[in-house]
């Protein structure tokens, strides 16, 4: 599984999560991806941080982390399921995509992991800007 965000400026960090993610595994992905990327991108805390409405998201120890960072991060919580207000969905469509079309496939899954960040990285920024204004238009 792998765990990813993005922004107005770039793709940010792709983490491959190996087995079932937990919700202290996802209080670190906050604590060490997603603070330290909003601090650096967003300084003047202008950014919106979404996640959906999963059950690991909505955990009592990754809601307490939020309302910690309040001050520094604007959670905006998502019904879970509905895709069609996720930005990064038609996103990881396309890095799938370009996954499943590569010749040679991917032979093992370190190849598969390393395919799936290489692609990742590769999306161009217009790209992500065109979904997030769709977004905001829809």
């Amino acid at each position: 599984m792998f765990w990813a965000a993005i922004s107005w400026y770039s793709a940010c960090p792709i983490i491959t999560l190996n087995g079932r993610i937990t919700t202290s595994d996802y209080v670190d992905i906050l604590d060490n991806q997603v603070h330290p990327v909003v601090q650096m991108l967003f300084p003047y805390y202008d950014e919106i941080f979404q996640d959906d409405s999963s059950p690991i998201h909505t955990a009592r120890s990754v809601q307490s982390w939020i309302e910690e960072h309040e001050g520094a991060l604007q959670h905006l919580p998502w019904p879970a399921q509905l895709s069609v207000f996720s930005i990064i969905v038609p996103v990881w469509s396309v890095v799938k995509s370009r996954v499943r079309s590569s010749y040679p496939p991917p032979s093992s899954l370190k190849q598969l992991e390393d395919d799936f960040h290489e692609e990742w990285y590769s999306i161009p920024l217009g790209l992500f800007i065109t979904y997030m204004s769709l977004f905001q238009e829809g």
